[in-house]
């Protein structure tokens, strides 16, 4: 209300200075906005004065002094804020110090320590809990109500031990009426918050202090419960020091009270001791006149005596001849060694051509085997992979006995050792209902090792552990054991006696030996397994009893080059033959056992004749759950299996109605499975619904799956695949549109395709089998690309824009010689083309019936001639040429056995480098293409791994399809094989069903 130019702002600092004297920060910002307003407002509302302009300079200059000074006060307020909550933190260390000071009980402190704690917190009721050889055992109370409280909190249970295992504090807010109560003689009432707090001292987690409020931590109370949590758990460990200590204390006392009882007896037995002294006495002087009796016949031993020294010369004579022996036994042995580990690989060569050539027998594809001459190409291969597995057995200890076991030392990180063998052993502990974990030491750390051989060893014991186990858990435990590594493989088997343990680790000693022993194998597992352990620097050692299970550790040098002064790092050289030692993958079997999910039971003993049954593929025990259920609410009873393996062989012993595929399975593709389904005669006509978080949709589609979709899906969409899959089931009568110009070749295809199941429409121009597509529904489109109206890639892109209408399988059958990018374009619109030629009716017949899902058994007899001659000419595989780069003349026989009789020509390469050359007149144009690779990893001159990193490196074949063929199935191989390059590997002695389908899924198309 005054004048301009009156400095009344001065007086706007006196209540902005009084709001320095609060707690609360925002306090001089909010009184600095007010002196704002109350300068704009006594600027626009004062007298006239001075010039306007000048007095709003100045009250400019006093809004930005009022703006400063207000920060100020802020920060001065933040500032005493800060430190008071640190006197106030620092006062509640004094007084907890203060509390826990002086020899006092576990009890007591405990005591002291919460009321401090309560009273400076505010807290309502307190609990202090000992980690004990039971478990969290209680300690003191405070405020609480005890009756309600555990004495004893077990291992593992509760947020309590969550505390413990994490090491940190954790706040938990509860519902006041789920909360437990504090209580006095006249109120109670109950704590919805809670504070538990680890007590620690430099090493380990003493106790747990669990704190309950009627409010939640303050970031004052969090800080300052962090800082006493390590005091009082120091003093607490004194404590329980002292408290041990006392009771040593109370333990000597009592000895030296029974010492004392024992030095009254021993005087008493002293005087005893003097009346039998007069009694020796006595017995001396007998013994006197029994000297000279001795004396006579001491003269009768030193006769004898002679006769034993030439007793013990004879006997020196028969040890010396006796070590003769025994060096011409160990030379002997040494020879057989070396000879057993020369002759294995020299076994094994001819043994993986034996393989195949007698599956090559037993299929049969001339027809003219007799049933019993295929039962014994049947027994000749199912007799050559139980010898595969003894000369694997056998190689490996004659390998080690020989000396020449060879050592690959590199850094291993056992975190990731455990990981990937319990991962190996899932499947097979789901089988038996027993859980395989992994328990792994956080100061284990890295070691230099041969990661192979110690696997070697730890899937040994793994395997064993799993046989000999009925119930229970298999654990695998990683721990630091000073310098070395402890791997110890527990169990709740049967347990070994103790007279066994001994004999076990010798070869060919088994845990049962007789001819009706339950449990099988070779024994030679354990004796490779210490043999290995010494060569890695370790030791085995087992504890053990009969019924409590047994512990099988394996401790190891953390560093075995530093130990045994070894050189560096030597991968083992590669070898000639075309196999190599190691486990070879098993090759499935038809009448192997169904392994059932971990937590899903399904039907499987539960179908009766006339069920309709439905088959999910499925590794993810959730995801099958999911399946498994709308199977149900569609009245199917379902079968669920998480292996490839196990899919193929449950399709062909249940023959469900419909199938729904993952693709990615544990032991291989998918994709492979659907093809060998569809390969079936007995399988190929089921509905396959394909799930997979890749996109294999073009694949999977133009192998013969009905439909494929990415995951995540939705339970509606899976829903909806599902029902779509039931409307197949339920339809009877398949159509076909025929379009074809040419009216008698039309005719011909109807009279070809068309039977009882199958109707047959017609159009010889696209404007006819456009009229026809919108009027009703086509299971599958057969069309010729020169029709007189438009080509057959107008008319393709006409059907795909018509939304009203589904758009079926289109089978592509004509005479004109496509480009490659009309096939290009083609492929977005048909799932097959086929040329018109000699054997062009037999690969129509195939992909029709593929797509319209017929069982090949209710086709017509002619139907069913040609197609069983185009599966013999393999669609994918016809006129296709396959590069085999392999050493060994008869592995390569045998490679050509299998893909010849498919239509494939087979061009061969006896090394990598012979290979590059091969790729390298190709790229020339001096030979023709090839379409894919088969690489052995084996070989002289150039390795596969070598050459396949030869070839990626050349623009021209990075992406040309390679297959390697290694000789073992271990987990480093294959991650050796991608690495190079490789699209895929396969395991020798190779699965020849797996290999034909491995081609085909990869495969140009």
């Amino acid at each position: 209300m005054t004048p301009l130019g009156f400095a009344v702002w001065i007086l706007y600092l006196l209540p902005l200075l009084l709001a320095f004297r609060g707690n609360e920060p925002t306090a001089p910002v909010v009184v600095g906005v007010l002196v704002w307003v109350a300068l704009a407002t006594g600027y626009y509302l004062g007298a006239d004065g001075i010039n306007p302009e000048i007095a709003g300079i100045n009250r400019l200059m006093a809004a930005v002094i009022v703006a400063g000074v207000a920060l100020a006060g802020r920060a001065l307020i933040l500032g005493r804020n800060r430190l008071r909550d640190a006197d106030w933190v620092q006062k509640g260390e004094v007084d907890i110090a203060r509390a826990v000071q002086g020899d006092l009980t576990p009890r007591t402190l405990s005591n002291q320590a919460l009321e401090v704690l309560g009273a400076r917190l505010g807290v309502r009721a307190a609990v202090i809990y000992e980690c004990g050889a039971r478990g969290l055992e209680r300690v003191a109370t405070w405020g609480a109500n005890a009756d309600a409280l555990p004495e004893v909190v077990r291992p593992g249970t509760g947020h309590l031990w969550r505390a413990v295992s994490e090491e940190r504090l954790i706040e938990i807010e509860a519902t006041p009426e789920t909360a437990l109560g504090w209580m006095s003689g006249l109120m109670q009432g109950r704590a919805a918050y809670s504070a538990l707090v680890p007590l620690h001292d430099d090493s380990q987690i003493n106790a747990v202090l669990e704190l309950g409020m009627d409010r939640a931590l303050t970031e004052r109370d969090r800080r300052m419960l962090e800082r006493v949590a390590e005091k009082v758990g120091i003093a607490f460990r004194s404590a329980l020091y002292r408290s041990q200590l006392q009771e040593l204390l109370e333990e000597t006392r009592r000895q030296s009270e029974e010492l004392r009882s024992h030095g009254e007896e021993l005087a008493a037995t002293n005087e005893e001791l003097e009346e039998q002294t007069q009694a020796l006495k006595e017995s001396q002087r007998m013994l006197e006149e029994q000297q000279s009796e001795l004396e006579e016949q001491n003269a009768q031993l030193e006769s004898q005596t002679q006769e034993l020294e030439e007793q013990r010369d004879a006997l020196v004579r028969s040890r010396q001849a006796l070590a003769e022996q025994s060096e011409t036994l160990a030379r002997e042995s040494r020879y057989k060694s070396e000879f057993v580990a020369n002759m294995s690989h020299e076994l094994r060569t001819p043994l993986n051509a034996l393989l195949i050539m007698s599956r090559l027998l037993a299929e049969n594809r001339g027809g003219t085997l007799t049933e019993e001459q295929i039962r014994w190409a049947q027994t000749i291969e199912s007799s050559g992979k139980d010898l595969l597995a003894l000369i694997n057995d056998i190689l490996d200890l004659s390998k080690i006995e020989a000396g020449r076991m060879d050592l690959s030392v590199n850094e291993v990180d056992p975190q990731l050792v455990a990981r990937k063998l319990v991962r190996s052993f899932e499947a097979q502990a789901r089988s038996k209902g027993i859980s395989v974990t992994a328990e792994v030491a956080a100061d284990a750390g890295m070691l230099q090792t041969d990661e192979v051989r110690l696997e070697q060893v730890l899937r040994n014991f793994l395997s064993n552990a799993l046989k000999f186990t009925e119930k229970g858990r298999v654990t695998l435990a990683v721990r630091a054991q000073g310098g070395d590594i402890a791997f110890s493989v527990k169990d709740t088997g049967i347990g070994i006696a103790q007279t066994q343990q001994d004999t076990i680790f010798e070869a060919f000693r088994q845990a049962d030996g007789t001819i009706s022993r339950r449990y099988g194998g070779t024994g030679l597992g354990l004796s490779i397994s210490r043999e290995l352990a010494d060569l890695l620097g370790g030791t085995i050692t087992l504890d053990s009893a009969p019924g409590k299970g047994s512990t099988f550790t394996l401790t190891v040098p953390r560093n075995i080059a530093a130990q045994a002064n070894a050189a560096p790092e030597v991968a083992p050289p590669p070898l000639r033959e075309g196999i190599a030692s190691g486990p070879a993958k098993e090759i499935s079997d038809n009448n192997a056992p169904l392994h059932a999910l971990a937590g899903l039971e399904d039907d499987r003993a539960h179908i009766a004749e006339g069920d309709r049954i439905m088959l999910a593929v499925e590794d993810d025990p959730a995801f099958a759950r999911v399946l498994y259920e709308l199977a149900h609410e569609l009245k199917f009873k379902c079968i669920c299996v998480g292996r490839a393996d196990d899919a193929i062989r449950a399709a062909r012993k249940y023959l469900p109605q419909a199938i729904v595929l993952d693709v990615g399975l544990p032991d291989h593709s998918g994709l492979t499975v659907l093809d060998q389904l569809k390969r079936d005669v007995a399988t190929r006509h089921i509905p396959v619904h394909m799930v997979s978080a890749d996109d294999y949709t073009h694949e999977a589609l133009s192998q013969g799956a009905i439909s494929y979709m990415l995951k995540p899906v939705q339970r509606a969409d899976l829903s909806q695949a599902m029902q779509k899959l039931e409307q197949r089931l339920e339809q009877r009568m398949r159509s076909v549109l025929i379009v074809e110009d040419d009216e008698i070749q039309l005719e011909g295809l109807q009279a070809l395709l068309g039977n009882d199941g199958v109707e047959t429409v017609g159009a010889t121009t696209a404007a006819e089998a456009l009229t026809a597509f919108r009027e009703r529904n086509f299971d599958c489109i057969v069309l010729d690309m020169t029709l007189p109206d438009a080509t057959g890639l107008d008319l393709l892109e006409k059907l795909a824009a018509d939304e009203d209408t589904s758009f079926p399988p289109v089978i592509i059958y004509t005479a004109r010689t496509l480009s490659e990018a009309e096939e290009q374009r083609l492929r977005r619109y048909s799932k097959s083309i086929i040329i018109k030629g000699a054997k062009s009716p037999e690969r129509l017949i195939d992909e029709v019936t593929l797509f319209l899902h017929q069982v090949v058994s209710d086709l017509p007899a002619k139907q069913r001639e040609m197609l069983a001659a185009s599966l013999n000419r393999d669609a994918l595989l016809e006129g296709r040429r396959i590069l085999v780069v392999e050493d060994d003349i008869r592995n390569v026989y045998a490679l050509t056995g299998i893909f010849e009789p498919h239509g494939a020509t087979v061009q061969i390469a006896r090394n990598g480098r012979e290979a590059l050359d091969v790729l390298g007149r190709i790229a020339d144009g001096a030979q023709p293409r090839v379409d894919l690779v088969l690489m052995d990893v084996m070989m002289p001159e150039m390795d596969g791994l070598t050459a396949t990193r030869e070839i990626r490196k050349i623009d021209r074949w990075k992406s040309l399809p390679i297959i390697m063929l290694t000789a073992k199935a271990m987990a480093e191989d294959e991650n050796q094989c991608l690495a190079a390059g490789a699209n895929d590997y396969l395991p020798k002695p190779v699965d020849v069903d797996r290999l034909l389908s491995l081609t085909r899924v990869w495969m140009p198309r």
